[in-house]
């Protein structure tokens, strides 16, 4: 019995195998949210520095505070 949503998918190595990789890493690479290392995006970069500097914004108000 088919079930509906499966597609067949061609055989490895062949050019339609080449071109259906290629596709789909198109599109993994334009969610937001991508792992793809093809894909260069510095968002986490940014995230991670934002977050590191509020920390030590925060220590150094603590440490005024504290003295």
């Amino acid at each position: 019995m088919k079930r509906k949503g499966r597609k067949h998918l061609p055989k490895v190595g062949t050019r339609q195998a080449n071109e259906y990789q290629l596709e789909d890493r198109r599109e993994r690479a334009l969610h937001p949210f991508t792992e793809d290392p093809w894909r260069r995006g510095m968002s986490t970069h940014w995230i991670i520095a934002i977050v590191v500097a509020l920390v030590v914004a925060i220590g150094i108000i603590a440490l005024i505070v504290a003295t």
